[in-house]
């Protein structure tokens, strides 16, 4: 930690600190092997600096101690470091700004601790939970007004402690229907906010990594999540059968309305990241089976599928370059599992099949536009190609149709 030195050599022996602490913190103690012990008076200093260390250092020594503490936290907590709680619950409150975002990257170590972890295994994450919530929103609220980066950085990691927090498993202690309505205020506050006019100086390929799309992208994760995992009756395990209703009913239109926004923007030629509109997606695919959401989905789904999933379908300028240039990563790319796991053009063919397999009327006007499409002989071949990708995401849907008996409409 010492400004003294110059940052490589402190860098040496961060990673070094990082690889003892990874290797041997787990190792019984009274191991007598030389070198692969660490004893107890210095594994007290560590637990009694680390958090302060990771508050002052700089990123690249921060990024190295946060992998420290997230290996003490799963042999320590809660057994012999429960002082970490109120270490995390002092800076928290503290009017020093500068604490903020190292105290958030430990928090978010002990809750990714216990993130996939069965409910009965998590109390202790609970129990904290309880003290941290309502800081987190009160901090959350605080810091709304400024837009700055550093504000917005620090946004983003509140929103990535709550994800890793709800994303498995919703602990309903944690919350009521007050507390709710605060954080969905705040989510739709977030999606909603212009992004600064000065980041579209920004290389487009690079504006995805701004602060400003990250910490959208972070709230439209918590939302789809809530939606898809929570919030959809009929979808839901027992427990979370009461909050499903209270979901539906009390906030998913009007979640829904801030991301008919974002769709809009997109369909404007606006920027929008792609994990944005990704989730976006995610999100409005989500509404299509209720009735309350598609009350409010139907005048637009239309619009939607012809101005926004149509053109995610189409041969793009950026397909045709890397085509061009690497053959090879093209074919990679469209084939690869995970980047349709991320990809905004795989959320638009789920939502345009859940779509027209749940709402028989959306079917029937969708394939009148592809047809319009592929007859018109003035239409661009990239269009076609849309159009050709469309008919194909709905095969299954298609081949049901022409299978069906007398008196049924077939395609």
């Amino acid at each position: 930690m010492s400004d003294q030195l110059d940052l490589p050599v402190r860098q040496a022996g961060v990673i070094y600190l990082k690889n003892m602490v990874t290797q041997y913190w787990s190792e019984a103690e009274g191991t007598e092997t030389p070198g692969s012990n660490i004893p107890e008076e210095d594994r007290q200093f560590i637990r009694d600096n680390i958090i302060e260390a990771i508050i002052h250092s700089p990123e690249r020594i921060r990024v190295q101690l946060t992998t420290c503490i997230h290996h003490m936290i799963k042999q320590d907590y809660p057994g012999k470091w429960t002082a970490i709680v109120d270490k995390i619950a002092f800076y928290l409150q503290s009017d020093n700004s500068s604490a903020w975002l190292g105290i958030l990257l430990c928090l978010y170590q002990l809750v990714k601790n216990y993130e996939y972890k069965k409910p009965e295994e998590r109390q202790p994450l609970v129990a904290a939970m309880q003290i941290f919530m309502p800081m987190l929103r009160e901090r959350f609220i605080q810091l709304l007004p400024d837009a700055s980066s550093d504000s917005v950085l620090i946004q983003k990691q509140i929103f990535k402690i709550l994800y890793a927090l709800f994303q498995y498993n919703l602990p309903l202690e944690l919350i009521n229907r007050q507390t709710l309505t605060d954080w969905m205020e705040i989510l739709k506050t977030v999606v909603d906010r212009d992004v600064p006019p000065e980041t579209l100086q920004v290389e487009e390929e690079e504006r995805q990594e701004l602060p400003w799309w990250k910490c959208k992208k972070w709230a439209l994760h918590i939302l789809a999540r809530l939606f898809e995992r929570y919030g959809s009756p009929g979808n839901t395990t027992k427990e979370y059968g009461e909050f499903a209703e209270l979901f539906l009913k009390g906030y998913a239109v009007a979640a829904q309305q801030v991301l008919l926004k974002v769709l809009y923007q997109y369909k404007e030629q606006h920027y929008v990241a792609p994990r944005v509109l990704q989730q976006t997606l995610n999100y409005i695919n989500q509404g299509i089976a209720h009735a309350v959401t598609w009350k409010n989905l139907k005048p637009h789904i239309q619009g939607i599928i012809q101005d926004v999933v149509f053109p995610l379908m189409c041969y793009t300028d950026s397909d045709e370059e890397l085509w061009q240039e690497d053959p090879y990563e093209y074919i990679r790319m469209k084939f690869d599992v995970f980047e349709d796991f991320i990809s905004p053009t795989t959320a638009a063919q789920t939502l345009l099949f859940t779509a027209c397999n749940k709402r028989k009327e959306v079917l029937q006007k969708t394939m009148g536009f592809c047809y319009q499409i592929l007859t018109d002989p003035a239409t661009d071949p990239r269009k076609k190609d849309g159009a050709l990708h469309m008919i194909g995401s709905l095969a299954e849907i298609l081949l049901k149709k022409t299978r069906s008996g007398p008196g049924q409409e077939s395609y």
